[in-house]
């Protein structure tokens, strides 16, 4: 028996031992990963959240300083003389507005944007309306004019979407004649 023809082989009488993952393991490292897994998915959510908000904001910021900006490039004072805020009789468009106070009570309503022109806004910006107040703002400055009040006017342009935020944007400015 251990003659020339016999080899032992050292590894065979070692026994082996291949050792897996328990089921418990295998459950801890699934529970892990499940848990990293949502909340990355809740981070990327957020994030995508945020850049939506910041975008609407965006975009209503500028139609709110796209409207104040053509209302207060109109003269103070009305050409034809009225002295009512609003428009006046005849004026029954934007487009025939002559002053500032021509756009008090004015309302673009979502889905009817557009600019200066009469150019609608692209669909991402129809979403929102805006409206128009103009008030009589008389504005007292110490040290000028003898302390009484300067004639002045505020112009706040509100814009909103369908869910009720609004944004706004508020002029003030005094007569320019003395």
């Amino acid at each position: 028996r251990g003659g020339f023809l016999s080899r032992k082989n050292p590894s065979r009488n070692k026994s082996r031992t291949i050792r897996g993952f328990t089921m418990a393991e295998v459950m801890i490292a699934s529970i892990i990963l499940s848990i990293t897994v949502f909340a990355l998915s809740n981070a990327l959510s957020a994030g995508h959240q945020l850049t939506y908000d910041a975008m609407r904001e965006a975009r209503a910021q500028a139609l709110a300083e796209a409207l104040i900006d053509e209302v207060i490039s109109l003269p103070y004072d009305d050409p034809e003389g009225e002295t009512v805020m609003g428009p006046d009789t005849g004026e029954t468009s934007r487009s025939l507005y002559d002053n500032i106070d021509d756009f008090n009570g004015y309302l673009e309503e979502a889905g009817a944007l557009a600019d200066a022109d009469g150019t609608s806004y692209p669909t991402t910006y129809q979403e929102f309306s805006r409206s128009v107040t103009v008030t009589s703002d008389p504005q007292t400055v110490a040290g000028f004019g003898g302390g009484s009040p300067l004639t002045g006017i505020r112009v706040i342009v509100t814009v909103q979407d369908a869910t009720g935020r609004t944004w706004m944007v508020t002029r003030s400015g005094n007569d320019p004649t003395p």
